[in-house]
């Protein structure tokens, strides 16, 4: 109870302290928050690679803008937007159920590029290179061309993800990640099935990539293929390293980093700088600090309190 009225605390900060442009910042970084913690179930739990989760942000921003051109509302758009992204997912999970690793990254790398061709080459259909305008979601009196209530709208499957990825650890199969994670054979041994519990995070991962496409296209009102591309999935990648792999709010924590951080280099006049910096900290954080922001913070607070750490002389 205490962690969900200091969430809420927290959620109701930016539209009270922020102009609308800041708002409107915030709205996107529930986005990648979702987006973030779809791709910390598959590696930062299941210990899979993947890097097309930013593609399956485009199949949901895609199938937005398809689906909304048809005057569609969002409960339409929001239901076509995760079956579509179940059958992408499958479409590619399946046939690679047996790989991990770097073999896995390279399929999921060949999938998103394979997403990027088809996008640039549709231009009737998905408006190629040139991106397209998505219409807003209209919920209520809410309007996501506004900031509060993009912010607002957004706030809700937000709350709802993030409740369902904190459930998740709870669970059978939260278990079932875990041990996949730290080893397939003895997870396999003692009768985990690794590889549906493999494909299952897949799916689950999909699906919240493809929410937040969803979210991402009606916030921003505009996509394109460089939003998609494998760069943004790097990025992705990093918030979940930075942020703090295995952890729901390690995938806030890297969400807002990706969102936020970039924006204050433009602001400052150095946007170039930014891919120096972000680079150099990712390097730190993968030598010194593996359990990223959540680790440090966890470490600073262990110290505080006086509680050893149980790793503390062990070799």
């Amino acid at each position: 109870m205490t962690r969900v009225v200091a969430f809420i605390a927290i959620a109701a900060v930016p539209p009270l302290l922020f102009d609308d442009y800041w708002v409107f910042m915030a709205a996107q970084v529930l986005a990648f928050a979702i987006a973030t913690m779809g791709l910390d179930v598959l590696y930062g739990r299941t210990g899979q690679m993947s890097l097309a989760h930013a593609s399956f942000m485009g199949v949901g921003a895609y199938t937005t803008y398809l689906v909304g051109s048809f005057g569609h509302g969002p409960i339409v758009q929001l239901s076509a937007v995760a079956a579509v992204s179940l059958i992408t997912a499958l479409v590619v999970a399946v046939p690679t159920l047996r790989l991990s690793g770097l073999r896995l990254a390279l399929v999921t790398l060949a999938f998103g590029e394979l997403l990027t061709w088809w996008i640039r080459n549709t231009a009737d259909l998905t408006g190629g290179t040139q991106g397209v305008s998505v219409d807003p979601l209209v919920i209520g009196r809410l309007d996501s061309s506004q900031p509060l209530h993009a912010y607002l709208i957004a706030l809700v499957p937000a709350v709802v993800a993030t409740a369902l990825a904190a459930h998740l650890g709870r669970t059978q199969l939260g278990r079932r990640m875990l041990a996949v994670r730290d080893t397939e054979l003895a997870a396999e041994s003692v009768g985990v099935a690794v590889a549906r519990t493999k494909i299952t995070a897949f799916l689950i991962s999909a699906v919240y990539a493809g929410v937040a496409g969803w979210l991402y296209a009606a916030i921003t009102g505009f996509i394109s293929p460089p939003d998609f591309d494998l760069f943004a999935s790097v990025y992705l990648f990093v918030a979940v390293v930075i942020g703090g792999a295995g952890t729901v709010i390690g995938a806030w924590l890297g969400a807002a980093y990706i969102v936020l951080v970039p924006e204050l280099f433009t602001l400052a006049g150095q946007p170039n700088l930014y891919p120096i910096v972000g680079g150099a900290l990712l390097a730190i954080v993968a030598l010194a600090v593996p359990d990223g922001i959540v680790g440090l913070g966890r470490g600073a607070w262990r110290r505080f309190k006086g509680v050893r750490d149980p790793q503390e002389g062990v070799r």
